[in-house]
């Protein structure tokens, strides 16, 4: 009809019935210490086992706890301030993608230890060095410390450094960001390939560093997202692995949750805020995989457990291993990548039965970006 306008789509209502899923996940996966672990599942007999403990996850998890619209003395941001203080503890952590993260906790929550977190950070900083996963992290976490406060003079030079850094690293010919910055000499052919994860935080941080300074992000950002949608798969999969010579997919699998109902949107809203785009559309198609609108047909949720199960991929993955691949996968995308051919069609398919914290902690996250939003 001529003059009406359209009710714009937004994914908060799909993100929405996951929220509580989360909650009540992360309720159950928080260690003694702080930590979150780094993997849960049930066990045969339906018993809620945690393994391991990550302090990433554990700084995504405040993120999303301080994300996720309780109030500040809700059980929700108590656990979130547990996590925060177990990170702090670990005074030699020196991972970039780690401090960033609680420093964007730190951000989020007030905390006074904030500066510190961020001196820890710049201290740690080798952007050459560093992968584009935990640049993007870095940045994020200095673009929201650098939004809340007094901070421009401190941390203003290290995120320039650091968007700098990533700019550097997209490709234009495939519209990708390099996963690393040079080939990694123990694997060149590794930088023939690049991941889903290589472009949502660069994307993120990008964006948010935008908004904390009022200004524009760089074109490679609105080129990474629409090849993004573009490349998406028919059941709406962010598809996990792209060439970085031409735009093309080389792997799809796995297809996890994580990037269906947490980083795309992460990501993609992120983009929506400062004008790049909007992604709303292919958003909720990805969000809906996890509902069962997928391969198996099957539903990644199990709302009674708290868990979002992890992914689907070729069968005999190795849910461990580089890139969830078992040996004889990984050796076949490497050869693929060095003919410049694509992996195959997959013939079987099976689920990944367990979830990861910081799974959770950025889905909380997305839903506030949404929510937001809407």
């Amino acid at each position: 009809m001529s003059g009406v306008a359209l009710p714009r789509l937004n994914p908060a209502g799909e993100l929405r019935p996951l929220v509580p899923v989360a909650l009540a996940g992360l309720e159950k996966m928080q260690d003694p210490s702080g930590l979150f672990s780094h993997k849960s599942l049930l066990e045969p007999q339906g018993t809620f086992v945690n393994r391991g403990v990550d302090p990433l996850y554990t700084a995504a998890c405040a993120v999303g706890l301080h994300s996720c619209g309780e109030t500040r003395r809700s059980p929700h941001t108590h656990r979130a301030a547990r996590a925060l203080d177990a990170l702090l503890d670990r005074e030699r952590e020196r991972d970039p993608a780690v401090l960033g993260t609680t420093l964007w906790g730190c951000a989020l929550a007030g905390d006074e230890r904030a500066p510190q977190v961020a001196q820890r950070l710049i201290g740690s900083l080798q952007p050459r060095q560093s992968s584009s996963m935990r640049l993007g992290l870095a940045l994020t976490g200095l673009a929201r410390w650098l939004a809340v406060g007094d901070a421009a003079a401190a941390v203003a030079p290290a995120t320039r450094t650091v968007a700098a850094e990533l700019e550097r690293r997209f490709v234009a010919r495939a519209h990708v960001f390099a996963a690393t910055a040079r080939p990694p000499s123990r694997n060149p052919l590794l930088h023939r390939l690049t991941s889903f994860a290589s472009q949502v935080y660069p994307v993120l941080g990008l964006c948010e560093l935008a908004l904390a300074t009022g200004t524009e992000p760089p074109s490679a950002v609105g080129r990474v997202c629409d090849f993004l949608a573009e490349a998406q798969g028919d059941r709406g999969q962010w598809w996990w692995f792209y060439s970085t010579t031409k735009r093309r997919v080389m792997e799809g699998y796995p297809v996890y949750s994580v990037h269906q109902d947490a980083m795309a949107p992460m990501a993609l809203l992120s983009a929506g805020r400062v004008g790049v785009g909007d992604y709303a559309r292919p958003l909720i198609r990805g969000i809906r995989w996890v509902g069962g609108d997928n391969e198996l047909a099957q539903s990644m949720v199990d709302p009674r457990a708290g868990l979002i199960y992890r992914a689907i991929q070729r069968a005999g993955g190795d849910a461990d291993g580089f890139a969830g691949w078992s040996r004889a996968q990984r050796w076949s995308v490497y050869r693929g990548a060095l003919a410049g051919r694509p992996a195959g069609p997959a013939r079987e398919l099976e689920m990944l039965r367990e979830s990861r914290s910081y799974h959770l902690g950025w889905l909380l996250v997305a839903a506030g970006m949404a929510r937001e939003a809407a």
